[in-house]
């Protein structure tokens, strides 16, 4: 009687279980499409916000340019009112006149040229007869002469308000600059670098020592100008490298090719994306030699996604990390560009900067409520041992969850995670508890969420357009059936659709190719390390292999597409899974990685990163990532 009420309750808790995560996704979906209408209405009013802002900068910026032109334009019209009479009193011959205040002092200076009677006595003027012309001798303070530059009447003396002439003593320091008469007989105030000069333009006014620097001068004024936006410098650098590469598109054969392509699909395959890539990088080569500079790259790399927009990867920081990555030289045009400079020449690689990857065995921080530490943690370890209630298995999993991770995260003692918390071998969900505390529900959910809406169809029509060997043909018949619709099964029976599709990924961003330490495999070997089919749970036996952790699904059914349980195969052990549909399995499966900390296989590292940062959004930018990972987000996220 009491196992017929036990199985009862059992039964009853699972379907409470099933009724609540059901309510609480249903929920879910609410909030976030109501809360995703309105950011969109939000990023709307931001946008006619920023431009009416810009459009305000604008008119501010004109305005104040038109003030200041005017004003300046008053300001000239004055001082030549107020200059003409003092000039013509004095002398009708002379076109400018000096203020008649001390250039040494400041004082007033009562007559000209303007010097206090006290100044006037150290510095004396050389006559000059009107057919001298004035010459500036550069010297050094050693007291070696450089060469004359002339001045006739007809120069344009404006040049020593420009840059140009300060800047003979910003470049200079050592150097004396003196002026004289053509004849070179009677030099004048030598021009010292240290000392601020004002040089007139009227010859016969002698060159003078100014201490007035309290105006800007004309040089000052320019440099100060603003700088142009740097959202216009972008956009400029955007439209060059668009043109860049447009023009050498339209210079090669195959150029056109490309360009009718991307109208006709929205996209480029992988073989029009290759071809695209070696005419690039031969035309950089041709123009920029061997090693082309990182600010070239960037400049392709940018024309590349300028020009085909559906290929910008947008969870990236610039969009074209996946062409060219200048921070740790990866992406299509890199490696193209390695390959053609090891056919030309052969050289050592560089030292490359570390990279921080925050992979599934990084350390989390955590902040959890109450948390078991000590004695009364290996306690609770103990009671759960014995324990038949399923709630408080779950409540002393989640007391004792920090412990358990460090455990997972000591090399020394990651082994004996399942030996020490025996309930994981034999009672489900504990696996999605723990994933759930370290990331939370929104996270844990993305997968059985978005799949089918956002990312089935779209593997789908990306799969199609690759070579199709037999068993790709088999996974996309598969991935294509649906049991309520009309059509027909399919001839070798198979995984169910949800299977289907995600082992579609595994063609889709196939294994790498193998070096010295690993062998290449093919994708058809590699589905095998994502799920493994057996009739009957005694069938399945552990790998004899050492020293691997990774973890895989063991499927037990009568038929492929009729799995009765599912299970994830880990250090010889079986962990039951949760859910009994396919997608629900596989959502396990990845999860398992981050409970236990294991590394992903060698073979599905592209997988499994595709998923965390596209499908689950865990550690975007900071996850190292291949450039077929970045193309394929980029090609589903842009619906294409």
């Amino acid at each position: 009687m009491s196992g017929s009420v036990l199985a009862f309750q059992n039964q009853l808790a699972s379907i409470m279980d099933v009724l609540v995560r059901n309510t609480v996704c249903e929920i879910t979906q609410l909030y976030e499409d109501s809360f995703l209408n309105f950011q969109s209405i939000i990023a709307q009013h931001e946008e006619e916000n920023a431009s009416l802002k810009t459009k305000l900068q604008q008119s501010e910026k004109a305005l104040t340019l038109q003030s200041q032109r005017e004003s300046r334009k008053n300001e000239s019209q004055e001082n030549q009112v107020h200059s003409d009479p003092l000039i013509k009193q004095e002398d009708p011959e002379v076109d400018m006149k000096i203020d008649m205040f001390c250039a040494v002092c400041g004082k007033t200076a009562e007559l000209e040229p303007p010097f206090c009677d006290m100044c006037r006595k150290t510095v004396s003027f050389p006559p000059q007869s009107p057919e001298s012309r004035p010459s500036v001798e550069r010297s050094h303070q050693d007291g070696s002469v450089g060469k004359n530059v002339d001045f006739s009447e007809d120069s344009d003396l404006n040049m020593f308000d420009t840059e140009v002439f300060p800047g003979l003593f910003d470049s200079k320091p050592d150097l004396c600059f003196t002026v004289k008469n053509s004849s070179g007989r009677s030099p004048t105030t030598p021009i010292n670098p240290m000392v601020p000069m004002v040089i007139g333009s009227c010859p016969d006014i002698p060159v003078i020592p100014s201490v007035s620097q309290s105006g800007p001068s004309r040089a000052g004024r320019r440099s100060s100008a603003k700088r142009p936006c740097p959202s216009l410098e972008v956009d400029n650098m955007a439209a060059e490298a668009k043109e860049l590469v447009q023009a050498v598109l339209a210079r090669r054969p195959d150029g056109e090719r490309v360009v009718k392509e991307y109208r006709a699909k929205g996209t480029l395959t992988d073989t029009t994306r290759r071809h695209l890539i070696n005419m690039l990088v031969a035309h950089m080569t041709e123009t920029q030699g061997r090693i082309p500079p990182k600010n070239v790259r960037e400049l392709y790399a940018l024309g590349i996604i300028t020009l085909f927009p559906s290929l910008k990867d947008p969870f990236s920081q610039k969009g074209y990390e996946h062409f060219y990555d200048g921070q740790n030289g990866t992406g299509y045009l890199a490696w193209r560009l390695k390959t053609v400079q090891r056919k030309t020449f052969h050289r050592g690689g560089g030292e490359q900067r570390p990279t921080v990857s925050r992979g599934p065995n990084f350390e989390r921080q955590t902040h959890l409520g109450e948390q078991l530490q000590g004695e009364v943690c290996k306690e609770a370890i103990l009671y759960m041992a014995q324990c038949t209630e399923q709630e408080q298995v779950f409540l002393k999993m989640r007391q004792t969850f920090q412990y358990r991770q460090q455990l997972v995260h000591d090399p020394q003692q990651t082994g004996t995670v399942l030996s020490t918390f025996t309930r994981l071998l034999d009672t489900k969900g504990l696996v999605n508890q723990d994933f759930t505390l370290l990331f939370g529900l929104e996270t844990s959910c993305k997968l059985l969420e978005n799949w089918d809406s956002s990312f089935k169809a779209k593997v789908i029509k990306e799969a199609r357009s690759l070579t199709q060997p037999t068993d790709l043909c088999c996974l996309l018949k598969c991935a294509e059936y649906e049991p309520s619709s009309d059509q027909d099964v399919p001839e070798v029976l198979g995984w169910d659709s949800d299977m289907a599709s995600v082992l579609l990924l595994v063609h889709l961003l196939p294994p790498p190719p193998g070096g010295r330490k690993s062998a290449k495999i093919s994708a058809r070997e590699a589905v095998d390390r994502v799920v493994q089919f057996y009739k009957s749970r005694t069938e399945w036996r552990p790998g004899s292999t050492e020293g691997q952790r990774q973890p895989y699904l063991v499927a037990v059914g009568s038929r492929r597409d009729q799995i009765q349980s599912f299970y994830l195969a880990l250090d010889h052990h079986l962990l039951p899974c949760q859910a009994n549909c396919s997608l629900g399995a596989f959502d396990e499966l990845f999860k398992a990685h981050f409970v236990f900390g294991l590394s992903y296989d060698e073979a599905l590292s592209s997988v499994y990163t595709f998923l965390q940062t596209t499908v689950y959004n865990i550690d975007v930018g900071s996850v190292k990532e291949s450039p077929r990972v970045k193309e394929l987000r980029a090609r589903l996220l842009n619906n294409c």
